[in-house]
């Protein structure tokens, strides 16, 4: 056996124990591919589609991280934007640099053979070894496991820690044995980490490893466990669980809350949760709203209307979320409290208490006066200074009250922020076919409508199905945006409209090379719900997408950029982040030239979900826009807690130029979308205040 994959002195006897074990198992298992593939990451439906970016999981976008600290106060606005200095991670230096430009050129051609990246796993040079087991981790290839396995027991814990990352993000359980082996030991430096990698293979056969864990004296252990029973979702775990809520560390607490809300058991689980609203973290307060709203049960309704007097309002917006979606419709004081939560001073909470009054259960109950003064103040917030509660008070009146309501409504048609006009486009889907409505969606579809506007228009089209919408759909494939062919592509698919499949091939053909990722996916899809799915793969292979990778293979390539930080100028304040550079050296790289350039320049938050996260990056403003290229993820073992920056995707490897900051943890966010980035400054003064509609004046690199 290779020297590096001997067992070390001082080394605890397990280890060797795993290397007898991997011994065997390489000595009996081919290396060449196995049975079941790498899972693969659905691709997003039509444009502008919730799923093409990190969505509150269910939610919530998700969003574990062991010891996460809570959203760190903003520090006094200092006299130069400098980002902290970071100690040093106290890497192993290498004394070639060919290996590493190599790899890093391997990792972005997406290239895996056992003469190529493989070659590196077994590199002399231990820096070598654990860059290029990253690599092989970011390809998600389930072929590669039997090369990773030698590598958990490596000399260097560098590469072991990359190995056991990159067997979780695969997430193929043939990798069960070596992981278990590393979690169960109670001494073990990755013990963590495997619990992680553990939970991302999803066999429940881990579940008594994971458990064990949550006793642990360390309390990153203590929290991964927490998190990978999360993903594990075993309802064995609920004793365990329960029990755990009383631990010492709020950081854990929080984590078992969290957990507990996947597995569906309310009888045992909401009373124990609502103890946990009288925490004194407000981090823990938050989850067990989530937590009692997610188990759906109406037991769970008066504690959290009772949540709703919180003093911290990300508390208030969970529970509002789980009022909502515990949606009790035999809960007389529910309208009141919802409407209450309509006039708090937090932008936030407003929004989402005029999201819940658009759901039925908010007015069953109400008696005439009370539906009275439900609507009265829905009107009033029709004037609201929050942009996206204006337009959800507009969604929730035409939803609730129907056509009548639209004349209150229809003046926000002219409202100064986009994102109103939009909500009132969305909320025709509630009213009648024809008549006003259908005018107002063939007037918008027109030329002199901004872009947003017309592809809204069109995409309600296509869900109304109202009379002669197919002929202005197909005219709309004419369109000079992307992102209108693309919605008028979706909507015909959605009207059925089998005619138009002749004309969005041609479509398809004509656009190839200008269409961005998902306009080209809207056209495939919607030939494919039309029954062309033969066509449909015959035109991707006859016609694939050329749109250029940013990618020069230089002598620069493989280094970590030397950019330090950004800064973000707003009209809501200054946000300051420092950078990943060695974890995601292409996704900085790819920030800095955009910025360079004054891409962020002028943009629209397009996207803010109180207590998840505020998006932006994408110069349309629709969430559908990006820099006319894709690049590669770069997962690694950084966890979405609070304040980091982070890619958003309609699937694996379609990062473009949107990012998004999170507003409180999300560990289901973690291995899914690159973290390149974390703030430094500005996260409660300005990132927890930030509405959609605000704007990026600038962004400043800080070398």
């Amino acid at each position: 056996m290779d020297s590096r994959l001997a067992c070390p002195q001082l080394r605890v006897s397990y280890v060797c124990a795993l290397g007898f074990w991997l011994a065997l198992m390489l000595a009996s298992t081919s290396t060449q591919a196995l049975a079941a593939p790498a899972t693969p990451i659905a691709r997003k439906a039509a444009t502008g589609s919730a799923a093409s970016r990190p969505a509150p999981a269910t939610l919530a976008p998700a969003p574990a991280a062991p010891a996460a600290p809570a959203a760190p106060a903003a520090p006094s606005t200092p006299a130069s934007h400098k980002p902290a200095p970071r100690p040093a991670p106290g890497r192993i230096t290498v004394s070639e640099t060919a290996p590493l430009r190599a790899i890093a050129i391997l990792e972005d051609e997406r290239k895996w053979s056992s003469s190529g990246l493989g070659v590196y796993l077994k590199h002399p040079d231990a820096v070598v070894r654990a860059r290029a087991v990253r690599a092989v981790g970011r390809l998600q290839d389930s072929t590669t496991v039997m090369a990773l396995l030698p590598l958990v027991i490596d000399s260097s814990l560098a590469v072991r820690r990359e190995a056991v990352f990159a067997l979780g993000q695969i997430g193929h359980r043939s990798a069960r044995p070596a992981l278990l082996a590393l979690a169960s030991s109670a001494g073990e430096p990755l013990r963590a980490l495997a619990l992680e990698a553990l939970g991302k293979l999803g066999d429940h056969a881990a579940t008594s490893v994971v458990t064990h864990a949550l006793a642990a004296p360390n309390t990153e252990v203590r929290a991964a466990a927490a998190v990978a029973l999360w993903r594990l979702a075993d309802s064995t775990a609920v004793d365990p669980l329960l029990a755990q809520l009383n631990d010492t560390d709020p950081q854990v607490r929080w984590r078992v809350l969290w957990a507990l809300e996947k597995i569906v058991a309310p009888e045992r689980i909401v009373l124990r949760a609502a103890l946990q609203l009288s925490d004194p973290e407000e981090l823990v307060r938050a989850h067990a709203a989530r937590t009692i709203g997610r188990q759906k049960s109406v037991r769970g309704v008066a504690y959290l209307i009772n949540a709703l007097d919180d003093a911290n309002e990300s508390v208030v917006v969970n529970a509002l979320r789980g009022i909502q979606m515990i949606g009790d419709t035999t809960c007389s004081s529910c309208p009141t409290s919802v409407l209450k939560a309509l006039s708090h001073p937090h932008p936030y909470v407003r929004v989402t208490a005029a999201t819940a009054l658009a759901e039925r259960f908010a007015w069953v109950r109400a008696d005439s006066a009370l539906q009275l003064r439900l609507a009265d103040s829905l009107r009033s917030h029709l004037r609201d200074p929050d942009a996206a509660t204006r337009g959800a008070s507009a969604r929730a009146l035409l939803t609730r009250r129907g056509i009548s309501e639209l004349p209150a409504v229809r003046p926000l048609l002219e409202d100064p922020v986009v994102y109103v006009r939009i909500a009132v486009l969305e909320a025709l889907r509630a009213l009648p076919t024809g008549g006003e409505p259908a005018a107002i969606l063939a007037e918008r579809l027109a030329a002199n409508a901004t872009v947003f506007e017309r592809a809204t228009s069109a995409e309600v089209m296509g869900d109304r199905h109202d009379l002669g919408a197919a002929a202005r759909l197909t005219a709309g494939l004419a369109d000079t945006s992307v992102l209108v062919v693309a919605s008028c592509a979706s909507a015909l698919g959605a009207l059925g409209d089998t005619a138009s499949a002749g004309i969005l091939t041609r479509a398809y053909a004509t656009h190839v090379n200008d269409l961005g990722p998902d306009a080209r996916l809207s056209i495939i899809d919607a030939l494919k719900t039309l029954g062309r799915a033969k066509a449909a793969d015959r035109l991707e292979h006859a016609a694939p997408s050329r749109v250029a990778s940013p990618a020069v293979h230089d002598e620069e390539f493989f280094r970590d950029p030397t950019a330090k930080g950004a800064v973000i100028f707003t009209t809501r304040g200054d946000i300051v982040w420092a950078f990943y550079p060695h974890e995601a050296p292409q996704t900085v790289r790819n920030f800095v030239r955009l910025a360079q350039r004054g891409y962020f320049d002028g943009d629209l938050v397009h996207r803010v979900v109180p207590d998840f996260v505020i998006q932006d990056g994408d110069p349309t403003g629709t969430g559908s826009g990006g820099p006319g290229y894709t690049i590669r993820c770069e997962y690694n073992m950084q966890h979405y807690d609070a304040g980091q920056v982070g890619m958003a995707l309609s699937g694996k490897d379609t990062g473009g130029s949107q990012w998004f900051i999170t507003h409180s943890p999300q560990p289901h966010l973690d291995g899914r979308y690159t973290i390149f980035a974390h703030v430094i400054q500005g996260m409660d003064d300005v990132v927890g205040q930030v509405v959609q509609g605000d704007k990026i004046i600038r962004v400043e690199i800080l070398p």
